[in-house]
């Protein structure tokens, strides 16, 4: 059974749930009024389900591809501002 906030990989890995997300979001990929209460939503900088990251990810609609982008570009300003930010993992063997 799906359960994202388990500990346990079985559960908040599943193969069918990403198969019903890519689904998901291919069938709302141009959705438009879905599309923009998932903008609405992101502008409060509260975080998308990945059910609604997959639909923005998907979409094809330009205009709304540019608005998603801009979005994206002021919510990265709003958190780290004028710099950029590199993660770099750290792997350690023996």
């Amino acid at each position: 059974m799906y359960n994202p906030k388990s500990h346990n990989a079985d559960e908040f890995i599943s193969h069918e749930e990403i198969l019903d997300t890519l689904k998901y979001a291919d069938e709302n990929k141009n959705n438009i009024e879905l599309i923009d209460k998932i903008l609405e939503k992101a502008r409060l900088g509260k975080g998308l389900t990945h059910r609604e990251a997959s639909v923005l990810l998907a979409c094809d609609i330009e205009d709304k591809n540019k608005e998603i982008f801009e979005l994206a570009k002021k919510i990265k300003l709003d958190y780290y501002g004028n710099r950029i930010v590199l993660f770099a993992p750290l792997y350690l063997s023996n």
